[in-house]
């Protein structure tokens, strides 16, 4: 139970990096199609503590990606 926990934070923070990185790099006001969450990657000693944050810097990356095709 405790692991849908975290999983749930972080994808709470991807769907929301994504969101933001598709409309900075694309320029659209429209919120996008958000692809389903990954699963979270173990963590480097350089990523936040937080899964949320971890969540959103990779949905961010992605969605930046995502938004220049």
């Amino acid at each position: 139970m405790i692991s849908s926990v975290y999983a749930s934070g972080f994808c709470n923070g991807f769907e929301k990096g994504y969101i933001t990185g598709f409309k900075q790099s694309s320029g659209s006001s429209f919120d996008p199609f958000t692809p389903f969450c990954p699963f979270q990657p173990f963590k480097d000693f350089n990523d936040p503590e937080s899964d949320f944050e971890h969540g959103y810097i990779i949905g961010y990356e992605k969605g930046i990606a995502d938004g220049r095709k």
